[in-house]
């Protein structure tokens, strides 16, 4: 959260909203109905943090490295792109690189 997060569509400077936590895998559907809590053993936590711009209303999620290498780990290689300016693998939609900031063409 040290570093300043512009928006995307008007350029301000977001603002951070809160820390989410975004809960992954685990069982889905009637299995947790049946199984209630021990359905949840399988299930893991992301931290999200939301940053809001306050010119536009725009909504923004960023992850820690924790979660970002989970999710990159579990992206399939063909929604992959390396980034231009620093060559690691980031998802291809990606319109900044996570690592090094370097917006993408």
């Amino acid at each position: 959260m040290s570093d300043v997060k512009k928006c995307s569509a008007c350029g301000a400077v977001m603002q951070f909203a809160q820390k989410l936590p975004f809960r992954i895998r685990g069982t889905p559907g009637m299995w947790k109905l049946l199984l209630g809590e021990w359905a949840e053993l399988g299930e893991e936590m992301l931290s999200l943090d939301v940053y809001v711009c306050v010119n536009c209303g725009e909504v923004r999620f960023f992850t820690d490295e924790k979660a970002r290498q989970y999710l990159l780990k579990t992206t399939p290689k063909e929604f992959l792109k390396k980034c231009f300016n620093c060559g690691k693998q980031i998802p291809i939609a990606s319109e900044e690189c996570p690592y090094c900031r370097a917006r993408q063409q």
